[in-house]
């Protein structure tokens, strides 16, 4: 099967999930069937685990699965089964925070809450499962990821990890869809609001209008902290982890030496598309020009809706680099304390989130999965224009920030910037807290 073949029926499919309208009642408890989908190396040249996979990876493993409903609506059970006639169940598993979810100090402005809506489903989710919380005769496997990727809604991939030479390394990889009625009911659910009302962007990416963000709904200001920054984007970033699995994803440049190559408007990575793949095709353009040259840095201590802790702000101003325009990346709800310490060569370890408001991040095991809250994270990180209004991070070509301390006494904070895709990094600056 080409890319091409199995994007036009990717999207047949999804035409076709549009039509299912949000379910006035609870769909009946039972079990729903669906097929997975499998990959070649034929079919998708540009996969970023190809050189970095168990030497008897399986790309042809999976054949279909179900998923069993409990009496709780949230609660729910998954089967896989294999070519080898194996099985692979994930029992009782939580799936409330899988579900896009408005945090409730929004869900009073009308706007923010399809930001928050759709930045929730458009970035990814994968959750690491281990030890016992799985269950399954297919030799090897030590390890098993369940994602809700970055794409439209119903979208949603399982990959299986075994050990070889003491590392953990993908053994295969399968796409299917979230059953729709059920996916539906749960998101009217979770938010206590029609899926009607956001299904359209959550199945298409229809990107929000542009207006202005009302900041004073998501945090309030204690105070300024005086600060000094230095941006050392004109260093090159760690090709370690992630980064060095997806650096063949970046299209334009051809090759660079430091992050400020990186920061134009002819940068191009390999996008992604349905199911769940990379695609160097179809070339991501960006405006990554916006962060060539940082005037300015903000950092306020603050407190939010949602906790009593004291949290802080981050405010950084940029000018792009050949237009007149400015912008204003905000990122806040930040809890310092939570953020390691480790040498710049470490960063790919950092603390990371995506851009929105209240994110899981882009991977955790399944523990931290179900204790984080999006209906009361006080996160957020976003992009605004001189005028205040909000624009999409995807189309700019950035997905969130890293954070790391580089000192013990925790005076000198690290910011990276994680671009589209997380396929590299392109932007570093070092804030000095010592004031």
């Amino acid at each position: 099967m080409t890319l091409q073949k199995l994007i036009s029926i990717s999207l047949l499919s999804l035409a076709f999930s549009s039509c299912v309208l949000s379910p006035k009642s609870p769909p009946e408890i039972g079990t729903s069937h669906f097929p997975i989908s499998n990959l070649t190396d034929q079919e998708y040249p540009d996969n970023p685990d190809i050189g970095f996979r168990a030497s008897q990876y399986q790309s042809e493993l999976f054949i279909n699965g179900e998923l069993t409903q409990t009496k709780d609506a949230f609660i729910w059970n998954f089967t896989f089964h294999t070519n080898q006639g194996d099985t692979l169940s994930l029992k009782q598993v939580d799936l409330s925070q899988y579900i896009p979810t408005i945090p409730h100090h929004v869900k009073a402005d009308q706007y923010l809450s399809r930001v928050a809506c759709v930045n929730q489903e458009w970035n990814r989710n994968q959750v690491k499962f281990n030890g016992s919380q799985f269950v399954t005769n297919i030799p090897g496997v030590i390890r098993v990821d369940l994602a809700r990727n970055c794409l439209n809604a119903y979208l949603w991939e399982i990959i299986v990890y075994t050990e070889e030479n003491g590392n953990t390394l993908p053994y295969a990889h399968g796409w299917f869809n979230f059953p729709q009625p059920h996916y539906a009911h749960l998101f009217t659910l979770k938010n206590n609001i029609a899926y009607s009302t956001y299904q359209a962007a959550l199945e298409n990416w229809v990107e929000p209008e542009s207006k202005s963000v009302q900041f004073d709904l998501l945090r309030k200001k204690i105070e300024p902290i005086a600060i000094r920054f230095s941006d050392l984007s004109d260093q090159m970033y760690p090709k370690q982890g992630a980064r060095l699995k997806k650096f063949k994803e970046i299209i334009s440049p051809g090759s660079f030496s430091t992050m400020r190559n990186l920061q134009t408007d002819s940068t191009l990575f390999a996008t992604f598309s349905p199911p769940g793949f990379y695609n160097k095709q179809d070339p991501r353009k960006t405006e990554l020009g916006r962060f060539y040259q940082l005037k300015k840095v903000e950092l306020h201590t603050t407190t939010s809706p949602n906790t009593a802790d004291t949290l802080h702000e981050l405010a950084l101003h940029f000018g792009h680099r050949t237009k007149g325009v400015h912008t204003t990346l905000t990122i806040g709800g930040l809890n310092f304390n939570a953020f390691p310490v480790l040498d710049e060569k470490d960063a790919n370890l950092g603390w990371k989130s995506s851009m929105g408001i209240g994110n899981h991040t882009f991977y955790e095991n399944y523990s931290d999965h179900i204790e984080y809250k999006a209906e009361n994270s006080p996160f957020y990180a976003l992009l605004t224009d001189g005028q205040g209004k909000w624009f999409d991070s995807h189309a700019v070509g950035i997905d969130g920030p890293i954070f790391h301390f580089s000192d013990s006494t925790k005076s000198t904070l690290h910011l990276w910037l994680l671009s589209f895709e997380r396929h590299a990094l392109v932007g570093h600056y070092s804030i000095d807290l010592s004031n």
